[in-house]
């Protein structure tokens, strides 16, 4: 890990609030408001009384602790220069601290304390951190007013609005005042988002992997062994293009026997514009489907517009244009249908709360802005969100056009007609989202639509429906409607959904071009209640209409769920079921009723009994994890009507493999158990590449990252994951390549981690952690450690007793060779003269640099790297004017 010694460090802040009167303006798109200050017909911008008109209500207490307010910065006496004697040194002192505004820092930022107890900072660097706070046009007159200065003190942001003090006690810069009109919108529920300005490492141009695994099973009673089944799937990146494709080898059992054969599942190209969450795709196609589309295999050329594949994280939140202007200390609460959903404490300035956490369906909104005097004001609204997968004003679209394939579970064949699939979805703010889709070819032909009406107290409405024409079943259609109900009810919640489709006898689908349908109306119900944090039951029911000769079925069925425990789940339900034949099985009453044992996500044990096929079982399952001999492993044990079976299953994790067993013994009675007995074997790996790195690993499903040790490391190894000293890593580099991160997904900003083992002392292998952003199923390539590896230690004094301490200063490369353009590092010791400076090449001189005041250079020594140094330099005791 990086060796460098570290100047400061930040203190706890000691925080404080305080309140006023409170005056709030509300922009509301379509909203109006009464003179009490409730949401009215939505037509103009809703408004609050100000202090001092007419409220109503009672004093309301905080449920929540408020938010942090401003640090009380510790008063200091005064020096022998007229100001706070921030600097007891008399010298110039260079460091790089914390900016911070409202309790959070906004970014590290170099600072000066000069001998006559001013501060200054860096203008470039200060103007980037106050980009979140200033709004605008506060930012572009503070960027006018610093133009002409490299560095600034507090003194030179008068009549700006923003005022600026030194702590010492924590060792920042802390913004103690920026004017209300001035600052930037704050969003108050913002997602978490990925935040790109921290990447620190780009895929690579060209990257590859290959995952292969080979099964096969051996049944004992015929001395039989299966031949084996070699799968194999990968993708090649080449900048922004990818071909992925997927095949395996195997055998393949037909009416005129068996072969033993290659098949391609599929193979195409897929080329992504993640800024306007858009994909295109060439070659096999998956299309995506939408209300009563129905799905086909083709070949051919596609675009999908869809948000969440490119944002993974996805709140329920309203999207719109929703402020809250505050211009004194306020307290606001956020009640969500009459549940408190948080309490804020707001200081001056504009926030935004647009992206408040929505529940699907109805969403009665009520904002009380509470001041010191007791008096409240009340701000009421109605919000609705789509269940529909879109943030409201978001859109979604597909379009996929070519040969269409009619084979099943085989490799596709295209020799169907060309055929169009596509559709198009649009959520709106306050309106009901609506969906449109067509499918044609020359033989079928459909439409299809779909949208809702969201009702009062959390509930919503959704009709779909779609006409077809066929040239062989004639016009047909489909439609469906559906109720769902969500209870907000305070820390606990019900919900009922109720849905019912019909289908004429002739509706005709891209994969249904006769229009065969046995059935002509299906019907399910649902309704949840929570009884408790430990209770709750599920009741559904469902029915089902056969057309022609095909009788009707139904089914209606409770089950209860009660946590006795943390770890221990009980289980009891009762269900009726009536199929068309009267013999068929599972007609009549059932009982069922299990344990369930979970003490944490890897592991689950449960025994459960049923009534209905007298299935008695009991089974146990531990997951293996995606890190470094990792083993999971479980069983099953059942006997079901007088048929008993058996099975046991395991898994390993190696570093260049994985690898699963598992058995299994059947009977037709528990006496003639183990009649039949098989074994399965699976064996897995990958070969990756990525920028001249290579590596085997375990499967890769998206993106990965290669690591390997630098040349001058030797042959020690690089891990990835958290820790080679507790084993707690996912991959190893050694002889057969880099260590393969395995694990990574595409469009999400993720942290890899690693460490070197046993690295050479002072060595300076980096930070041991680099964030990513990858593309889709891109490859990193990590080379751990660099040719300036060495650190250097010692004492800078200037005689016995006399430590240089706290000073700041620079290192200079003195011997630069032709190319090199190296830049000055910052030199800096603590209070007994201590110093330690990093990322020096071994074999070269350099020279250090100590400040006096004003900026100017006050001593110097210089000294030589040792070309044969393992990493660490001592230094010893150092005087100015030496050389070593």
């Amino acid at each position: 890990m990086n060796r460098s010694v570290l100047f400061c460090t930040v203190a706890p802040l000691a925080l404080w609030s305080g309140g006023a009167l409170a005056q709030v303006t509300i922009p509301l798109p379509g909203q109006t408001s009464s003179q009490t200050g409730e949401a009215g017909r939505q037509d103009e911008p809703a408004t609050i009384p100000l202090p001092g008109d007419p409220v109503s209500g009672p004093v309301e207490t905080p449920e929540t602790s408020p938010e942090p307010a401003e640090p009380v910065v510790q008063q200091y006496p005064i020096g022998p220069h007229g100001r706070p004697d921030i600097n007891p040194y008399d010298r110039d002192i260079d460091m790089t601290v914390p900016l911070t505004f409202q309790s959070r820092s906004l970014g590290e930022i170099p600072l000066r304390l000069t001998a006559d107890d001013r501060f200054l900072i860096e203008s470039e660097t200060f103007l980037r951190l106050m980009t979140s706070v200033l709004n605008e046009n506060a930012h572009t007159d503070l960027s006018e007013k610093l133009a002409s200065l490299p560095q600034f003190g507090p003194e030179d942001l008068s009549e700006t609005g923003v005022e600026l003090t030194y702590d010492p006690s924590t060792l920042a810069v802390v913004v103690v005042e920026v004017s209300p009109e001035q600052r930037a919108i704050r969003d108050l529920f913002a997602p978490p988002r990925d935040d790109i300005n921290d990447i620190t490492l780009e895929p690579a141009d060209f990257s590859a992997f290959l995952n292969l695994s080979v099964a096969s099973t051996y049944f004992w009673e015929g001395n039989e062994i299966n031949p084996p089944t070699i799968n194999f799937d990968g993708a090649v990146r080449l900048g922004p293009v990818v071909f992925e494709g997927d095949a395996q080898l195997g055998q393949r059992f037909g009416l005129t026997g068996d072969s033993y054969k290659l098949t391609r599942n599929y193979a195409r190209l897929v080329y992504d514009e993640p800024e306007d969450y858009r994909r295109w795709f060439l070659g096999d196609l998956d299309p995506e489907i939408r209300g009563q589309q129905a799905f086909v295999s083709m070949g051919g050329v596609g675009v999908l517009r869809q948000k969440r594949r490119f944002n993974a994280f996805r709140s329920a939140i309203l999207q719109s244009n929703r402020q809250l202007i505050v211009q004194r200390d306020s307290t606001v609460r956020f009640l969500r249908n009459g549940t408190l959903y948080r309490e804020i404490r707001l200081q001056p300035g504009r926030y935004d709360f647009s992206s408040l956490p929505l529940i699907a369906g109805s969403n009665d909104i009520d904002i009380q802005v509470t001041d010191n005097t007791g008096a409240v004001q009340n701000l009421s609204y109605q919000q609705y969100l789509d269940p529909i997968d879109l943030d409201p004003g978001d859109h979604e679209y597909g379009a996929f056009f070519g040969p269409t394939s009619e084979t099943f579970g085989r490799a596709p064949d295209y020799r169907g007609p060309l055929a169009f699939t596509g559709f198009f979805r649009k959520a709106f703010f306050n309106r009901p989202a609506i969906g449109i889709g067509i499918q044609a070819s020359k033989d079928v032909q459909t439409l299809t639509g779909q949208t809702q009406f969201v009702l009062g107290n959390g509930g919503r409405l959704l009709l779909d429906a779609g006409g077809s024409n066929s040239k062989s079943a004639g016009q047909g259609f489909v439609g469906g409607i559906s109720y769902e109900h969500f209870i907000d009810r305070g820390g606990l919640s019900d919900s009922f959904t109720i849905r019912a489709d019909y289908i004429s006898d002739h509706f005709a689908t891209l994969n249904n071009v006769d229009g065969i349908n046995t059935t002509s109306v299906t019907a399910s119900a649902q309704y949840t209640h929570q009884f408790n944090l430990k209770f709750l039951t599920t009741t559904t029911a469902s029915y089902l209409k056969g057309r022609g000769s095909l009788g009707d079925s139904y089914r209606i069925g409770t089950t209860g769920y009660y946590r006795l425990n943390r770890e221990w789940t009980f289980r009891a339900g009762v269900d009726y079921a009536k199929f068309p034949s009267s013999s068929a099985r599972g007609n009549g009453f059932s009982v069922s009723i299990g344990l369930v044992f979970q003490p944490d996500y890897r592991r689950r044990a449960e025994a459960r009994y049923e009534s209905r096929d007298s299935v008695k079982e009991l089974s146990y399952n531990q997951s293996g994890l995606n890190q470094l001999n990792s083993v999971g492993f479980g069983g099953v044990i059942a006997h079901e009507n007088n048929n008993a079976r058996a099975q046991g299953y395991a898994s390993y994790s190696a570093n260049r493999f994985d690898a699963s067993i598992s058995h299994a013994s059947f009977g037709p009675s528990i006496s003639d158990f183990g009649q039949v007995n098989a074994t399965s074997v699976r064996v897995g790996t990958t070969l990756a590449f990525a920028d001249g790195l290579f590596g085997i690993g375990r499967r890769i499903n998206d993106s990965f990252m290669l690591l390997s040790a630098h040349e001058n490391l030797g042959d020690r190894s690089v891990v990835a994951g958290q820790s080679l000293a507790e084993n707690n890593y996912i991959s190893k580099s050694g002889a057969l390549g880099s260590a393969v991160n395995n694990f990574l997904g595409s469009y999400s900003t993720q942290s890899v981690q690693y460490d070197v083992e046993d690295p050479p002392t002072g060595y300076d292998t980096g930070s041991g952690i680099f964030r990513v952003y990858p593309s889709y199923k891109s490859g990193y390539a990590a080379r751990i450690g660099t040719d300036a590896f060495v650190s250097a230690m010692g004492t800078l004094v200037l005689g016995p007793d006399q430590p240089v301490s706290l000073i700041g200063g620079r290192v200079n490369l003195l011997d630069v060779q032709e190319g090199e353009n190296p830049q000055p590092v910052p030199f800096f010791t603590n209070s007994v003269g201590r110093f330690a400076i990093a990322n020096l090449l071994p074999g070269r001189r350099y020279l250090v640099e100590t400040y006096g005041p004003n900026g100017t250079i006050d001593k110097s020594f210089e000294f030589t790297v040792p070309a044969d140094t393992d990493g660490l330099v001592k230094l010893g005791t150092v005087r100015p004017g030496m050389k070593k």
